[in-house]
């Protein structure tokens, strides 16, 4: 291959012979330069960006590993604060006259960690995640568990408290008691008869409360003991009103304890101004003065 080479000033003429294979040579060696050059600019930039990479890697694991201490620190205080309800849930379960919930059933069995991702975990953070996973299976396990106890109790609670309300506790009217509960003379007849109720004297017109919450079963004249009020407060409880003056309220009307249900009066077969107050439990005559809890009656 010939090559000239012409110089502008004195027209001279320069012709030099190259070989073919000469100038081959020369094109590859600077191709696997140019190649090599190139190949050591990208590797020295990965190595840049690999290490800018491994940089921040660093710092979010520093991040993550604090926010794990920091969850693992707050678990253990919802652990303790677990622990004190429990502990509270038997002390509440048992004035409440309920069986303490088993430690067997409050240990119960709990789900693991799910492996999707344990290849591309460090041992370490591996380790982390299921440890903070099995602890929250366990807390919410023992939560969902102290939410139907604490259910358990309220409505427990909230019945016994139903109960209360209506089952007979207080003196139905203020005044003297002349007879009581039991066998005794019949002053119109003066045979022995079974008293079933509680005699207690006062002027006419007194009011008389109902002691429970219930409904006015029965509000009419009856016979031997004039007007009569009949009160049905549940549970297989009822009280009896007899000899009144006048009745304030009619049947089917709900009452409550402490509300005027009717006047001390002399209807009846009666002797004088008195309340004939009887308290019944599953169709059975009671000593009346075992359901007055709070009594201001003058005892004669």
């Amino acid at each position: 291959m010939d090559i000239i080479l012409i110089s502008r000033k004195d027209n001279k003429r320069l012709n030099l012979h190259v070989r073919i294979e000469f100038l081959i040579l020369a094109a590859l060696v600077i191709t696997v330069f140019l190649t090599i050059l190139i190949y050591n600019i990208t590797i020295f930039t990965s190595h840049k960006v690999d290490q800018r990479r491994l940089v921040q890697l660093n710092r979010e694991n520093r991040i993550v590993r604090q926010e794990i201490n920091e969850i693992e620190e707050e678990f253990s205080e919802l652990t303790m604060l677990m622990d004190s309800l429990k502990y509270y849930d038997k002390r509440l379960r048992t004035y409440a006259s309920l069986e303490p919930i088993n430690d067997d059933v409050r240990n119960m069995g709990i789900g693991g960690y799910k492996d999707d991702y344990d290849e591309e975990l460090s041992s370490t953070v591996h380790e982390n995640l299921v440890q903070l996973s099995e602890t929250l299976d366990e807390l919410l396990a023992r939560s969902r568990l102290q939410r139907e106890s604490f259910g358990d109790l309220l409505a427990h609670l909230e019945e016994k408290k139903y109960l209360r309300a209506h089952t007979p506790s207080v003196i139905p009217v203020q005044g003297w008691f002349i007879s009581g509960f039991g066998y005794r003379i019949d002053p119109f007849t003066g045979q022995v008869k079974m008293h079933e109720g509680l005699d207690i004297a006062a002027p006419a017109g007194t009011p008389i409360i109902a002691p429970a919450n219930g409904v006015v079963r029965s509000a009419r004249n009856n016979k031997g003991f004039g007007l009569t009020l009949i009160i049905d407060h549940g549970y297989g409880f009822t009280t009896l009103y007899a000899h009144c003056q006048r009745i304030k309220v009619a049947k089917g009307t709900r009452v409550k304890r402490g509300d005027v249900i009717a006047y001390v009066g002399n209807t009846g077969k009666s002797t004088g101004p008195h309340l004939h107050y009887e308290v019944h439990v599953a169709h059975v005559p009671r000593n009346p003065i075992n359901y007055i809890l709070t009594s201001q009656a003058i005892t004669d």
